[in-house]
């Protein structure tokens, strides 16, 4: 009995413990306080608190966090309670943030909670543009939304030491400010990742209109046109080579490369692509080559492409070589006229030529019937000399003319 009331307690203790235990089940709570704050004229923090009525010794949480500015989106986790990001706003951007479960039994997702900034109300510029051409070297361009000629342009990198820096070098166009021309070694070709954000503003009566933009150096490269080199090669070859963009790091493998030739006698291009900016092409000494190269950017490294180089020339056009065509035109000709003179004689001495066979029964013929015609002929040999003896000759009368006049008579 004593035995059975001890497995009895031991049961119900076990029973209490568990239900003691809690147990997390459905949704769950979405993040405190969240609030978006601009650190400076780029950078934002997305801050938040923990959600309340959680035991976070039984459920190990996240937060997700998802960035969309236009059609891009960012998606990020983090396990501490706030976000920093330096992001263009021209388009402005949204954030959602939202708790998941790490280790929380049964428990989902939270509810979403969003925060945004929106985009400007008015556009100041449009189609800002920057060209990274050389290292340390960039120029951003625009056009104004306007005929304003207050525009101010800053810009402002990551470990500046001041807040912004004004545009020192400014590009006109009609004497309006359309482009800034930037230079330092923050540009330096080695970090193709730096991000440059840029702040253009004017003063519209009491308040200050902006417009906020951010470009990368390796999403627009726009290097020199390369130097290109040609030479001939044994075999009937043209050798065509080129050095790498000036303002590079030659040790800087960034380029692949586009060679296109014509001769004098083309009218289209003809593309080798891409290249290690070395390639071989039939060469032609009849005609003069004309080669252009341009350096295009590796995808790894970055975007963009140089313009075409000058044209270079090779080889000088010379004169045809008349004979050669002449004879391929002479030779067919004289061997037709003399196909047609040997047909015109053959026909006019065939006899000559190809003179008939004669037919023995014919010649057996003729020979038994000449004796035939031998005797008759002797016979009229014979009778014609006869006849020869008998002629008389006979002399021809003369012809008598008389004149006669008539006289008339008187009566």
């Amino acid at each position: 009995m004593d035995l059975r009331l001890n497995v009895f307690l031991l049961a119900l203790c076990c029973w209490m413990a568990c239900a003691s235990m809690p147990v997390e089940i459905g949704m769950l709570p979405p993040p405190r306080e969240v609030s978006l704050t601009f650190r400076n004229d780029f950078c934002v923090t997305l801050a938040w608190r923990p959600p309340q009525n959680l035991n976070r010794s039984t459920c190990d949480l996240q937060y997700y966090i998802t960035e969309a500015f236009g059609q891009e989106v960012g998606q990020y986790t983090r396990t501490d309670t706030h976000f920093e990001s330096c992001l263009d706003m021209e388009r402005g951007v949204n954030y959602t943030i939202r708790t998941q479960p790490k280790n929380c039994g049964d428990m989902t997702d939270s509810k979403d909670i969003v925060r945004g900034a929106s985009p400007p109300k008015e556009k100041l510029v449009k189609d800002f543009e920057c060209i990274y051409y050389t290292s340390g070297s960039m120029n951003c361009t625009w056009s104004p939304a306007d005929q304003t000629t207050d525009l101010q342009l800053y810009y402002w990198y990551k470990n500046m030491a001041q807040p912004l820096k004004p545009c020192g070098l400014y590009l006109y166009t009609g004497g309006l400010k359309t482009g800034c021309h930037l230079h330092g070694d923050f540009l330096n070709v080695t970090n193709l990742t730096t991000e440059v954000f840029f702040l253009i503003n004017r003063t519209h009566g009491p308040s200050t209109l902006q417009n906020k933009f951010k470009r990368t150096t390796r999403d627009n490269m726009k290097p020199f046109p390369p130097k290109l080199n040609m030479k001939k090669k044994e075999g009937g070859m043209l050798e065509l080579s080129c050095d790498p963009p000036s303002g590079f790091d030659p040790s800087l493998d960034y380029w692949d490369y586009t060679l296109r030739y014509r001769t004098s006698k083309d009218s289209n291009w003809k593309e080798i692509s891409p290249v290690r900016c070395t390639a071989l092409v039939p060469y032609d000494h009849h005609f003069q080559y004309r080669v252009q190269v341009k350096a295009i950017c590796k995808d790894i490294c970055g975007t963009g492409a140089s313009d075409w180089s000058q044209e270079e020339c090779y080889g000088q056009d010379q004169a045809s070589d008349w004979s050669f065509h002449l004879t391929l035109i002479a030779i067919p000709v004289v061997i037709t006229i003399c196909v047609i003179l040997f047909l015109f004689f053959l026909k006019k001495l065939r006899v000559l030529i190809l003179p008939q066979i004669p037919d023995p029964l014919k010649l057996f013929k003729e020979l038994i019937n000449s004796k035939e015609v031998s005797t008759d002929a002797g016979s009229n040999l014979m009778e014609s000399k006869i006849w020869e003896k008998q002629k008389v000759y006979v002399p021809e009368r003369p012809e008598l003319c008389v004149d006669v006049w008539l006289v008339d008579q008187d009566p």
